[in-house]
């Protein structure tokens, strides 16, 4: 996966070896961040909750508060059930 110069310098400050080592507080940076992180996603793919965890896991051990990044950043969205989540298109 080829990125973009913002999320090259994101990622240079924010990840090592694919593990988050600190989450941006800027939110423009944030945000680049997840755009990141939803490349682990296919589009018209279902998930469920626990394979979205598991996904997530690999980034940050605080997983669920990337999901709720994710959902709440438009990244993913999760059924009214919490049963399946999708990959939207940004």
């Amino acid at each position: 996966m080829e990125y973009s110069a913002e999320q090259s310098e994101v990622s240079e400050r924010h990840v090592k070896e694919h593990t988050i080592i600190s989450i941006p507080r800027k939110l423009k940076k944030k945000v680049v961040l997840l755009e990141v992180i939803a490349n682990d996603f296919s589009m018209n793919k279902s998930y469920t909750e626990k394979e979205v965890n598991t996904i997530l896991y690999n980034w940050y051990d605080d997983f669920v508060i990337l999901r709720r990044y994710l959902v709440d950043y438009h990244f993913l969205k999760r059924e009214d059930d919490g049963s399946l989540y999708y990959k939207l298109d940004k």
